[in-house]
């Protein structure tokens, strides 16, 4: 999914209506992509946002967890009916699991979808 930095401020500007609000989570978003392995800095802010549920306080503990490992953010932002289905893991998938894990993916996909347009 691409990610540009004017849907990073559209996003942030939709969920905060206190400047000082927008600015502390602009800020704290910031923290992520200082480093050089820190990758898909835009990719990451918006499943960070996508995470934090508006709750301003809960950004900064989302930023830490990128740093960690970006892919645990994006997954659990990206892909959260896969990321619970472990038994979509084994590489011996029935057709029927097949069928049903492509259904996950389209079900993650519309719903981060739907979060992005609002």
């Amino acid at each position: 999914m691409t990610a540009t930095p004017s849907e990073i401020a559209r996003k942030v500007d939709a969920m905060w209506n206190d400047p000082a609000e927008r600015a502390r989570v602009l800020a704290e978003l910031q923290e992520y992509g200082q480093e050089t392995y820190e990758r898909e800095v835009e990719r990451v802010c918006l499943a960070i946002l996508k995470l934090c549920d508006a709750r301003a306080n809960r950004v900064a503990e989302l930023v830490g967890a990128a740093k960690r490992d970006y892919r645990d953010v994006l997954m659990w932002a990206e892909y959260p009916g896969e990321g619970q289905a472990l038994w979509a893991l084994r590489s011996d998938l029935s057709k029927e699991e097949r069928l049903r894990l492509e259904e996950l993916r389209r079900q993650d996909r519309q719903q981060y979808l739907d979060w992005l347009t609002k």
